[in-house]
């Protein structure tokens, strides 16, 4: 493909449409059950998680924050709602909770398998490329001087 907008429109290059799921979790003792709509991850989500963690936010809050949306697409939480504290009134999201949203997120967001590895030749200790071992010439067996 010739690298254009409308190429990486057709091939889906662009943030897509938030995924519907459903979640569980228990909360004392008693299971409880959400409909959430996770977004995909954007150069602009991944990169305004980067600007937070490099001042110092917590990472994790800021993806749940910016992934976990309301069927009208907008945040359920902001980063204080996650963390909690005096501001909120109430603690931090219980921690299976916090997990399971961030399941979902991977989930929506997953790379498939196997995608980012590389596909490439043996090198031999040269830097070139060698199709198999056995067409590298014999090592010589002459004794080194020293």
């Amino acid at each position: 493909m010739d690298l254009s907008i409308a190429a990486l429109a057709a091939a889906g290059a662009f943030a897509a449409p938030s995924v519907k799921k459903d979640i569980e979790w228990h909360s004392g003792g008693q299971l409880q059950k959400a409909t959430v709509y996770v977004a995909h991850e954007s150069f602009i989500s991944v990169t305004r998680r980067w600007d937070a963690e490099n001042k110092g936010a917590d990472v994790a809050a800021q993806q749940i924050a910016s992934c976990i949306l309301d069927k009208d697409g907008k945040p359920v939480f902001t980063v204080a709602d996650i963390v909690g504290g005096a501001e909120t009134g109430h603690g931090p999201l219980c921690a299976q909770l916090t997990i399971v949203l961030l399941a979902a997120i991977g989930e929506v967001n997953k790379v498939p398998e196997g995608i980012l590895e590389k596909k490439s030749s043996r090198r031999t200790s040269s830097g070139t490329k060698s199709s198999s071992p056995a067409s590298a010439a014999a090592r010589s067996r002459k004794p080194r001087k020293t």
